[in-house]
């Protein structure tokens, strides 16, 4: 039985898809897959990111875990999971074979007298959920993985992990996972990454690692430094991550790469360039920066003896594309853009947030970019397609509107038509999360 959002939400989703083309729908889009995760965190709101203050809590940090196909408008399961919205959207992974959702915990939850965003202590647990019985999750594991995890990506063979963490010296954390429980957590220096004095943390800090599709290989950006690097895995006799080798040369990009994901062949790796920095904004920190770029790299052949990296191209999207996916047939780029929604409505500088549809070749790595498509969610984090690439869901943090403010997870359908640019249309279909949503993967089989 299909179940209504509440009235606040509902308002809020409505006054969103109004930006579409479409009429709203009543019933759920045929959103292709095994299940939606998404992650939502119970202590911020959109605008400590001005003012600084986290304030009241709004509830608890959640994994919400959405069966497919979609029958109704809330999730199928929950269970609770320590998780913050300050990082990069990657959060949340799955194990290959869909039974396991693993969160990274990047600040321990709010506690009693925490007031300001300084106030939130720095997580350093990485958690395990069984997820096999959608309805009821439950937490497997967990293990002490460095000083405020970023993000976590899974290898193809599903038994390694790896983080990039704010540890000093070793913020590379790889970590093996079998038969339900975590290894010992081993952490190792970035090479080839010289000291700039001028950049905070000497420029050394990795803000996101991300594994390669099908090798040994691990992706690094270095968002403060403008730089990919690339670094294959070496193994011990018990599959236990042993050293690190750069593979290829350092990679320049647009400014402030803050992640990036590989093409589905694993042929290029595409980050998105945020054109932050100290030197952006009134106040250094990026809220007044350019439009972002993504930046096609095209990865040298495995086992070439002195393997290079080249750049094949860019394109531009809106401010602040913090989120972006592949399309399952690679043909396609989504990212979700957050404009200035932080901003309050009505003060200079305020803009929508967007979602933006790129095409990708994945011959040559050249992107064209195809539309971009206003919503009215505050800080929407968190985008994926569906597993026919004919919908995509993305996640929305708040809804402008009285406190505790609503979040959901909009789905939007993906037009496709022959001798044209593929396009966004709203399906006016949201669920409702608990606070704070920000981080999800959609788990195609």
């Amino acid at each position: 039985m299909l179940r209504p959002l509440s009235t606040r939400v509902l308002a809020a989703v409505l006054a969103s898809f109004a930006f579409g083309t479409s009429a709203v729908a009543q019933q759920p889009p045929d959103f292709e897959g095994r299940y939606i995760a998404a992650i939502s965190d119970g202590d911020m709101r959109a605008y400590a990111y001005i003012d600084g203050l986290i304030s009241e809590k709004r509830g608890p940090d959640e994994l919400a875990i959405i069966g497919l196909p979609l029958e109704t408008a809330e999730p199928t399961g929950r269970i609770g999971v320590s998780n913050s919205v300050i990082n990069p959207v990657y959060s949340i992974a799955a194990s290959p074979d869909g039974n396991t959702v693993f969160v990274a915990e990047t600040h321990t939850a709010q506690e009693a007298g925490d007031r300001v965003i300084g106030d939130l202590q720095p997580g350093t647990t990485l958690r395990a959920i069984d997820v096999s019985d959608l309805a009821n999750p439950r937490i497997l594991d967990q293990v002490e993985v460095g000083r405020r995890p970023l993000g976590v990506s899974v290898s193809s063979d599903g038994q390694t992990l790896v983080l990039a963490t704010r540890t000093p010296g070793t913020p590379l954390t790889f970590v093996t996972y079998r038969d339900g429980v975590f290894g010992e957590a081993r952490q190792f220096a970035l090479q080839n990454v010289s000291p700039m004095t001028e950049l905070p943390d000497l420029g050394q800090m990795p803000n996101h690692a991300e594994w390669h599709p099908s090798e040994d290989v691990v992706a690094v950006t270095l968002n403060l430094r403008n730089q990919i690097q690339f670094y294959r895995v070496e193994r011990d006799a018990d599959g236990n991550v042993e050293e690190l080798a750069q593979w290829g040369n350092s990679v320049a990009t647009a400014k402030w790469p803050m992640s990036g994901k590989f093409s589905r062949d694993g042929r290029f790796f595409v980050s998105n360039d945020l054109q932050w920095g100290p030197d952006v904004g009134p106040d250094g920190n990026g809220s007044y920066a350019p439009p972002s770029q993504l930046t096609a790299i095209r990865l040298a052949e495995v086992g070439t003896e002195a393997p290079r990296h080249y750049v094949m191209g860019g394109v531009s999207v809106p401010q602040h594309a913090e989120s972006l996916a592949f399309s399952n047939d690679g043909s396609m780029i989504v990212t979700l853009n957050l404009g200035q929604t932080w901003i309050p409505e009505g003060e200079p500088d305020h803009s929508l947030s967007t979602l933006s549809l790129v095409t990708f070749d994945s011959e040559t790595g050249l992107m064209r970019h195809a539309g971009d498509w206003e919503m009215a969610g505050i800080l929407p984090e968190g985008v994926a397609f569906d597993a026919s690439d004919r919908y995509v869901v993305a996640g929305v943090f708040e809804y402008e509107g009285p406190e505790p403010r609503g979040s959901a997870l909009e789905f939007w359908s993906v037009k496709r038509e022959a001798g044209r640019l593929p396009r966004l249309v709203p399906t006016g279909f949201a669920i409702e999360t608990g606070p704070g949503a920000h981080s999800l993967i959609v788990v195609v089989d």
